[in-house]
C-alpha cells in the first residue's frame, strides 16, 4: 500500500511538472487554440474605472498573417488599439497588377487559357460593360466593369455632337496605346447599318471615335477607368 502511494504521489508530481513545462513553453502550440475558442477580454484602468476592451476582430484575418490591421476597426473593439499586444495583425491589402487581375478574372471562370473570341456587351441603363469569352462554343461572363462615366440618354447615336454611345453591334477596329484617355478601344461606328439608316432619314455628319477608353470622362464613349481598361 505505501509503494501504491508513493507511486501515485510521483506520477502527480511528474504529471504536474510536464504540464507546467508545457504551459510555458509550448504558448506557440496551444495559444492560437485558446484565443479563437475563448477571446482575450484586456481590462484597462482609466480614470480609476475599469473598462474592459472587447475582443480584437480575429474573425478580419488569420492570426498566421503579418501586418497591421485597420486603425479605425481596432478602435472600435480596444481603446489601446492598434498597440493593444492581444489585437491580431493583418495583411495589407495587395494590390494586383492588370495582368494578375485578369489571371484572377480568367480562374473565376474556369478559363485554363486566354479564350480564342471575346463579346464585350455595353448595357447603358444598367451602366456596365460586360465581357464574355467562348470556350469551346459556349460562352461564358469573365467580368463586368461599371462605366465610371456616362452621357446622353437611352436610345440611338443619330448625328455628331448629341453625346449618344451608339446602340448596336460593332467590332473593335483598333486599339490606341497613346489614347489622352489612358488606352482605348474603338468601335466601328458608323458601321454599314448606320449608314443605310441615316442615308434613309437623310442624315449627314454621323460623328465617329466612339472607344472604350479608361480614365472618368465620356462624350459619348465608354469609360471604364485606367486599371480596368489595362487588363481589357
Amino acid at each position: 500500500m505505501k509503494n501504491l502511494l508513493t507511486h501515485f504521489l510521483l506520477f502527480t508530481i511528474l504529471l504536474l511538472g510536464a504540464i507546467a513545462l508545457f504551459y510555458l513553453y509550448g504558448k506557440s502550440i496551444w495559444m492560437p487554440y485558446y484565443q479563437n475558442h475563448f477571446p482575450i477580454q484586456t481590462v484597462l484602468v482609466e480614470n480609476n474605472q475599469t473598462k474592459a476592451c472587447k475582443p480584437c476582430p480575429s474573425f478580419e484575418c488569420n492570426l498566421t498573417h503579418v501586418g497591421p490591421l485597420n486603425a479605425q476597426i481596432l478602435k472600435q473593439y480596444c481603446p489601446k488599439c492598434p498597440t493593444c499586444p492581444e489585437c491580431p495583425v493583418c495583411p495589407k491589402p495587395k494590390k494586383l497588377t492588370s495582368k494578375q487581375k485578369l489571371f484572377r478574372y480568367l480562374a473565376d471562370s474556369e478559363f485554363v487559357r486566354y479564350p480564342k473570341k471575346l463579346t464585350l456587351i455595353g448595357l447603358k441603363y444598367e451602366k456596365v460593360l460586360e465581357v464574355w469569352g467562348e470556350d469551346r462554343g459556349k460562352q461564358h461572363l469573365i467580368i463586368t466593369y461599371p462605366f465610371t462615366a456616362f452621357s446622353g440618354i437611352l436610345g440611338p447615336k443619330f448625328k455628331e455632337g448629341d453625346r449618344q454611345i451608339p446602340e448596336g453591334i460593332y467590332a473593335i477596329s483598333h486599339l490606341n496605346a497613346n489614347s489622352k484617355f489612358h488606352l482605348s478601344m474603338r468601335l466601328n461606328y458608323p458601321n454599314a447599318f448606320d449608314k443605310k439608316m441615316a442615308k434613309k432619314e437623310h442624315r449627314t455628319k454621323l460623328g465617329g471615335d466612339i472607344m472604350i477608353h479608361g480614365s472618368n470622362r465620356t462624350i459619348g464613349c465608354i469609360p471604364i477607368g485606367d486599371d480596368n481598361i489595362e487588363a481589357l
